[in-house]
């Protein structure tokens, strides 16, 4: 899993965002690995690059956000693959008897991919 503090990152935490981002390094090289991690972060393949090398540390610079951004829906979009294979393992196996459990995972699949907006208000709390 993927954690980085607010305060200024060392240079692996750099590499460990462009990573998560990008995925496992494939054939073709570095340079296809940060245009992958800047075409899905929405960023030049210079600022991954300066990213990953440790020139851009700035937390609140726009590069490291945005590819903190990217990073965070991968994840959520992996982990609702997971819960939506655990429902389909469920179903098969007794849908009457795992019916409630069957419906927690699809609706918290469906509330990480962003389909479903129900969100507690805790403004007036």
């Amino acid at each position: 899993m993927f954690k980085v503090s607010n305060k200024t990152f060392g240079v692996n935490a750099m590499r460990d965002l462009v990573a998560a981002v990008a995925g496992p390094r494939e054939w073709g090289g570095r340079d296809r690995w940060f245009d992958k991690a800047a075409r899905i972060a929405g960023l030049s393949y210079r600022q991954v690059r300066g990213v990953y090398y440790g020139e851009i540390t700035d937390p609140e610079n726009i590069a490291i956000r945005k590819l903190k951004e990217a990073a965070g829906k991968h994840e959520a979009q992996r982990l609702a693959e997971q819960f939506e294979h655990l429902a389909a393992s469920l179903a098969h196996r007794d849908a009457d008897f795992h019916s409630p459990d069957i419906d927690a995972l699809v609706g918290a699949a469906r509330a990480l991919r962003g389909f479903d907006r129900t969100r507690i208000d805790r403004k007036g709390d």
